[in-house]
């Protein structure tokens, strides 16, 4: 009797370990949302003091590795491929978990450009969703992303079964992953090296229109959540071609939906919600200096920034953050052992700065 207790255990043990093994080599791995949740579970605690959540404009806009060597400022870009504010709002969760961050970024990019009629609405889910460890937050996460739509469910739920899948498309990486990563040195940064010319934004309008009424109530689960938890929160945008058509035949009315906001954050601030504030950046792009007309700080027809912008950005950013919050708030972390993931996350970038400039030559 003890002996097939025991083989019993021994097999379920087995399975369960042939099961996460198999996990690990299957799971995707992309850059545009699930490795950034994924580096989360490897971060050291409490190390990360400025998080940064939305759309792709973030993680190839936010070079963190130049946020923390420049400004001494511990960043990570926890944002995914058109992330939706009821992401957000969980993503805020789960890292609040393992962290305490002292200022949330909030990119609106997403809550802008994506309304009602955008029929690929669903299209990104998986970036978002299979990085996020299995949990009741990530039920929530996904309870409000589905929006009831039954095959939803039946695609990413278990999320085994939406990658089950990929046994002709594995690579090296797949196999190295086996027993798992150490992404301690991984914050999310991605990045790109092409030229796009792209026209200049312009704010051509002051008429205000709101988002959609679901974007409304999950920005105001953020605000609150934030000012429970007592996290300073920065509503803005990553620098982007304002209004380019996401969807063939759809007008984007990105710039009346800022302008609601900036409206809707005064009015926040009137009522005593200071904690939160909106840096309308097409208001003063010029102090950003990204070149969109000369192509030398955008990547693609997407308008997300490449290296040379995203150095940009993040020397404005960085700037930013210290005359609104102070060290009183953000620390300098440079040469504290704490965070020395940060070194060998600049030298990854720094790695791949290098390799892809060899390469273009």
């Amino acid at each position: 009797m003890l002996k097939r207790i025991i083989a019993t255990a021994l097999s379920i043990i087995l399975f369960m370990s042939a099961l996460l093994i198999s996990n690990n080599i299957l799971k995707t791995k992309t850059e545009a949302g699930i490795m950034q949740m994924r580096a989360l579970y490897d971060q050291p605690e409490n190390t990360i003091d400025v998080v940064m959540l939305g759309s792709s404009h973030v993680h190839c806009g936010i070079n963190t590795a130049k946020l923390y060597m420049d400004y001494g400022i511990a960043g990570y870009d926890l944002s995914s491929a058109e992330q939706s504010l009821w992401v957000s709002y969980h993503y805020l969760k789960e890292i609040c978990k393992y962290q305490k961050p002292k200022v949330v970024l909030l990119d609106f990019f997403s809550a802008a450009a994506f309304l009602e009629d955008y029929k690929y609405h669903y299209y990104m889910l998986s970036d978002s969703l299979y990085g996020m460890k299995f949990s009741m937050n990530k039920l929530q996460m996904m309870h409000a992303c589905f929006d009831g739509k039954q095959e939803l469910w039946d695609k990413y739920f278990p999320s085994f079964f939406g990658y089950h899948d990929r046994y002709n498309n594995l690579e090296e990486k797949d196999f190295e992953a086996a027993f798992g990563n150490d992404l301690s040195a991984y914050k999310g940064y991605v990045p790109h090296f092409h030229n796009e010319v792209m026209p200049e934004p312009v704010i051509d309008t002051d008429e205000c229109k709101p988002p959609l009424e679901k974007s409304v109530k999950y920005l105001d689960k953020i605000i609150e959540f934030t000012k429970e938890n007592n996290i300073k929160l920065y509503i803005t945008m990553v620098p982007y071609a304002l209004n380019i058509e996401q969807q063939q035949g759809l007008k984007q009315e990105e710039t009346q939906r800022y302008n609601w906001l900036k409206n809707y954050i005064w009015q926040l601030n009137d009522s005593g919600d200071d904690h939160v504030c909106f840096d309308y950046v097409f208001e003063h792009i010029w102090d950003i200096g990204i070149d969109y007309t000369g192509g030398s700080d955008i990547s693609d027809g997407n308008s997300h920034l490449n290296y040379n912008g995203s150095n940009k950005y993040t020397d404005y950013l960085g700037r930013t953050l210290l005359e609104l919050y102070g060290r009183e708030l953000i620390t300098d972390r440079r040469g504290d052992a704490a965070y020395e993931s940060y070194l060998r996350h600049n030298e990854i970038i720094a790695d791949k700065v290098k390799n892809a400039y060899d390469n273009l030559q």
